[in-house]
């Protein structure tokens, strides 16, 4: 036994050396053996051929299929309306399919409205509502008024109980981008019943809501009290206003915090191109796209954690609410320390975003603005995935997820073209109308918060 075990290892070896003869020095394998390749590895990849005047005086590469990023996956894109007179912002959609938009005030007329056609828009609740009686302070011409009427309308909800909500920034645009100091009483959060009928004006007294501060965006939570979110995006003072909704009272958290500041070097980039801001105003220098601290806003579905990001910057951060619904006061003398150290920081999203949203599922669905697309964020996973891309989404800037009453559910958002705005151009806008709005299916429901 021991002589032919000894004669098969010989010929085994035999045999090896001279298949080992034969092989290139080449022949070893670059790489380990595959795995399954990672989810949505080849989402927007495809092969194609090139045009004919990409292949120069060489025939031999006119079929040469090479790969290409196809520039759009997810679902489809369904185009619901066109804006050819304002530029909008926010958008809401109630259960009948209704469509809310907010514009921010130049000299627009109106600055809440809700879609009456296809392509035109009317006042909501109604002209008179969207009139306030002056813009500028007359005895005081760097200040805006205090009034019950609309003065710039940023952000646009529907809540719950199909409900819709109006944030009032307070502060008029003048010349095109100067937004004057806001006074107690502009600053506003504005209830009405779906007749259009008004149920609740929420004002902020000047320790909450600054001449200088910026309201941006609002998620509203129905449960107990009810609490509203609101995020402060001015650069001078950024932080999160908390309202009981009971109550009327509002405070602040998170003020500088380092989650809701800008990074003041960003340079973002849109459709492969460098973002700078060329402030056509005082310092007359080229910046970094630093412009807006925290921005985009959500809420998970059980109101238990709040969701949040920068517009200038990439990443996303969250916060339990139970922080923030703790008003600082004498006998909660650690509320902002403990609300500071409880903010989770989710990492980099891969662009700058601007609009936030959740579903039922937990999903929360971030604009990238850089990408052309939107993704989501997982809670399950702490993954970023891909959800929707197209060359038409061209600066999504809010979202909404609605539940129609005829059936389906949807994510709807507005597109404005903002970096080719006059802000980030020199003075000059080069825009092409109509803005745009879209809606793409999604699986989950309308996340309520009653």
């Amino acid at each position: 036994m021991h002589l032919l075990l000894a004669l098969a290892i010989v010929a085994l070896s035999s045999v090896l050396t001279a298949a080992q003869t034969n092989l290139s020095v080449f022949d070893f394998p670059e790489y380990p053996p595959p795995l399954t390749p990672p989810p949505n590895q080849t989402i927007a990849d495809s092969v194609a051929t090139l045009p004919a005047d990409q292949i120069g005086h060489n025939p031999a590469l006119a079929h040469v299929r090479v790969h290409v990023d196809t520039g759009k996956f997810g679902p489809p894109v369904e185009l619901v309306h066109a804006y050819f007179d304002f530029w909008p912002t926010g958008v809401a959609v109630n259960s009948e399919g209704k469509i809310f938009t907010s514009f921010p005030r130049g000299n627009e007329t109106f600055t809440l409205a809700v879609a009456n056609t296809p392509t035109t828009e009317v006042p909501f609740p109604d002209q008179e509502t969207n009139t306030p009686p002056a813009f500028v302070d007359p005895s005081n011409p760097g200040v805006s008024v205090a009034t019950d009427k609309f003065i710039l309308v940023q952000s646009v909800i529907v809540d719950g109980l199909d409900r819709i909500w109006a944030l009032d920034v307070g502060r008029p645009r003048v010349n095109g981008s100067t937004l004057l100091a806001a006074t107690p009483g502009g600053p506003k959060l504005v209830g009405f019943h779906p007749n259009g009928t008004r149920f609740t004006t929420i004002t902020f007294p000047t320790s909450v809501v600054a001449a200088d501060s910026s309201l941006n965006d609002v998620r509203i939570d129905l449960r107990g009290d009810g609490f509203a979110y609101l995020p402060d995006s001015s650069p001078q003072r950024p932080g999160v206003v908390v309202v009981n909704l009971r109550t009327g009272v509002s405070w602040r958290h998170l003020d500088n915090h380092p989650s809701v500041i800008t990074q003041v070097d960003l340079i973002s980039f849109h459709n492969g191109v460098p973002t700078y801001v060329h402030p056509p105003i005082s310092p007359f220098a080229v910046t970094a796209f630093n412009r807006f601290a925290v921005d985009g806003v959500a809420l998970s579905p059980d109101g238990a954690f709040f969701y949040f990001a920068p517009l200038s910057a990439r990443r996303l951060f969250r916060i339990p609410t139970s922080f923030l619904k703790v008003q600082p006061s004498a006998t909660n003398p650690n509320a902002i320390l403990l609300a500071n150290q409880a903010v989770q920081d989710l990492g980099d999203v891969g662009s700058h975003l601007n609009g936030l949203e959740s579903d039922d599922q937990g999903f929360i669905y971030l604009t990238a603005p850089e990408h052309n697309a939107i993704n989501r964020f997982n809670p399950n996973t702490g993954m970023i995935e891909p959800f929707v891309r197209s060359p038409f989404i061209q600066w999504p800037d809010t979202l909404a997820v609605a539940s129609l009453k005829p059936g389906g559910n949807f994510l709807y958002f507005t597109c404005n073209q903002l970096w080719l705005s006059p802000d980030y151009q020199n003075g000059t806008d080069l825009r092409t109308k109509p803005y745009a709005m879209y809606r793409v299916p999604i699986e989950g429901g309308k996340a309520n918060q009653l």
